[in-house]
């Protein structure tokens, strides 16, 4: 039965958002640096309830060179309403979801790198029904009922063949999920580069909170960058394909699907020296076999943004998510990066 904490509680025992967030702020601007143009796809993850548990991969971008180093903040905001079911399941999600990681990256020689990821999860009522509510109106995407119910409430339910696996109404927050990180530089010229890259998924996280998935996970994937096929438009192409191989985590273990794969495609345009606009799809097949699409259904997301090299050597993302396949991820995502390179 998943244990109940109330929110003066968590408060209490827990690490503020906030503070964590604005501590990494602080650290990202007291480090030395060199400019840098932005490069390397947006940072985009399937933040549903039933999703974000797993090691599912990002693109990470070209390998570093030997002694460069990276350090960024990625923080992502989603919103969630959705619901399905069947004879023998009942999901519901209804709330915000915030992950906000430390993301480090060194180049170690000519070809190999390493890197580690420590993300901060926090669920609630969120701030933002509204918004999506006229996001939704203005464009005519379907609400899927979302102005019959209460704004900003969290409902993060649960329950196979009667039996309530997770039951989330008030706030939570703690460490995911820790993930450690190597890559191999295959090529690496002005026109393409092409890295083998490999992921652990550490359960650091606590899956009665919905921040990790009690398992470790592993992930193996190659990523592509290419500035030739596309290149009298002035685009630069981007992919990424490989595998997550789960654990026997706390969620339906007997259900898990032993393979899932990933996959993204995005295209990038330089609209100035220092400002790169960016589109994107990333997605992953299913991770779950329940048949509801809501409880680890195979997911595509469709995101538009943009890179920003601001003065300080900092960089800056921002880009805004939507669900393609209704359901199987948040209805929108809201994502902001802010990097360093040295």
């Amino acid at each position: 039965m998943v244990s109940r904490y109330d929110a003066a509680d968590m408060t209490e025992r827990r690490p503020s958002p906030p503070l964590v967030i604005f501590s990494a702020l602080l650290l990202l601007l007291a480090l030395p640096g060199a400019a840098a143009e932005p490069d390397g796809p947006l940072r985009v993850r399937n933040l549903a309830p039933a999703a974000l548990i797993y090691g599912l991969p990002s693109p990470q971008g070209p390998a570093l060179r030997p002694g460069e180093r990276t350090l960024a903040l990625h923080v992502a905001h989603a919103n969630n309403f959705t619901s399905g079911l069947t004879d023998r399941l009942e999901v519901s999600g209804d709330g915000s979801t915030t992950v906000a990681s430390l993301a480090f990256r060194q180049g170690v020689s000519e070809r190999w790198e390493w890197g580690a990821e420590l993300p901060l999860v926090h669920h609630g009522g969120g701030f933002t029904d509204r918004f999506i509510d006229k996001f939704h109106g203005l464009f005519g995407f379907p609400d899927g009922g979302r102005d019959g119910s209460p704004r900003n409430q969290l409902r993060y339910r649960i329950v196979a063949d009667g039996e309530t696996l997770l039951d989330i109404e008030t706030r939570r927050h703690g460490l995911g999920d820790v993930r450690l990180q190597g890559g191999y530089r295959l090529t690496a010229t002005p026109q393409r580069s092409a890295t083998l890259r490999a992921q652990v998924k550490l359960p650091t996280g606590d899956f009665d909170d919905l921040t990790g998935s009690g398992a470790a996970d592993l992930a193996l994937w190659a990523e592509l960058m290419e500035r030739d096929w596309l290149h009298r438009f002035g685009v630069t192409v981007t992919l990424m394909g490989g595998v997550t191989l789960p654990g026997q985590g706390d969620l339906l273990r007997s259900r898990q699907r032993d393979v899932v794969a990933v996959g993204h495609l995005g295209l990038a345009y330089p609209l100035w020296q220092r400002v790169v606009l960016r589109a994107q799809i990333d997605g992953h097949s299913e991770l779950l076999d329940t048949g509801v699409r809501q409880l680890g259904g195979a997911s595509l997301q469709g995101t538009l943004g943009g890179s920003i090299a601001l003065p300080g050597r900092l960089q800056l993302d921002l880009a805004l998510s939507e669900d393609l396949i209704v359901g199987s991820a948040p209805d929108v995502v809201f994502v902001v990066s802010l990097g360093r390179r040295w």
